[in-house]
């Protein structure tokens, strides 16, 4: 956000104040402002507004971490939690989505005691902690975000967050993953759903989201490979329209798989 004089007078200064909210940011930061005037023999005046924003709990290797894998076989992920100022702190509790289980414990090289969260404080007496974050066995095959937040007593990092992009991957594979429609009056447009190995896929039934997109499965090798023609047969001029389909298979980890479909109708 600015602010700025917005008349100066002749031989008069004029001042530009510049503040940024850096609640969301962690580490160097470096913004520009353009100062434009109506004097047309000087050109735009470009000021740098750098900063280097330092968090009184750091986690690294990032409060943002990946975990992506097979479904039902997700490794754990681990950061650490370390105040910047090498103050001790306690970790009082900890809250994270269903998708996830958390333990958290003193680093190697820091002092410090672990306990259970029952009630009690979970960890304490360190100034760095690891923290492990495990996938449930029944994490969705997709893509997904959790979150994990400690809560403190340390006064200038009571809550810190950490988020974690679930990408899970099954054993049915799906391709294009969203479908784009061709125009209207063309040629059906198609989806393959295969399954390499393991027990047999079998599709069960598709289902349409509107019953003007019609899809159909045809066998391509029974038990491996199916293609999936989707056709719009309604009106014209609807514009641009967001539809899904929904195939239904045996696959333990994959029952329903919805694919998007857009196009302009």
């Amino acid at each position: 956000m600015t602010e700025f004089d917005k008349v100066i007078p002749p031989g008069g200064v004029g001042k530009v104040t510049a503040s940024l909210d850096t609640t969301h940011y962690k580490g160097p930061i470096s913004k520009g402002i353009t100062v434009t005037t109506n004097d047309g023999s000087k050109t735009p005046v470009v000021l740098q507004l750098k900063v280097e924003v330092v968090t009184a709990i750091d986690v690294q290797p990032n409060d943002t971490i990946s975990v992506a894998g097979k479904v039902g076989a997700l490794k754990p992920a681990a950061v650490t939690v370390s105040s910047t100022d090498g103050r001790a702190f306690d970790v009082l509790a900890v809250k994270a989505d269903p998708s996830l289980t958390v333990s958290v414990k003193p680093a190697a090289d820091h002092n410090g005691a672990r306990r259970t969260a029952n009630g009690g404080t979970v960890a304490s007496g360190a100034s760095r902690y690891m923290v492990t974050i495990t996938p449930k066995a029944d994490v969705p095959v997709g893509r997904s975000l959790a979150t994990v937040t400690l809560t403190t007593n340390h006064p200038d990092g009571e809550s810190v967050p950490v988020h974690v992009s679930l990408v899970v991957s099954g054993d049915v594979r799906v391709s294009p993953e969203t479908l784009v429609l061709t125009p209207l009056g063309t040629t059906a447009n198609h989806v393959t759903i295969s399954k390499t190995q393991g027990e047999a896929l079998r599709i069960l039934g598709v289902e349409s989201s509107d019953p003007e997109l019609v899809a159909d499965v045809r066998t391509v090798a029974k038990g491996r490979q199916y293609d999936i023609s989707v056709k719009y047969v309604g009106k014209p001029n609807r514009g641009v329209l967001r539809w899904s389909i929904t195939v239904k298979t045996n696959e333990r980890h994959q029952r329903s798989i919805v694919i998007p479909v857009v196009g302009a109708v």
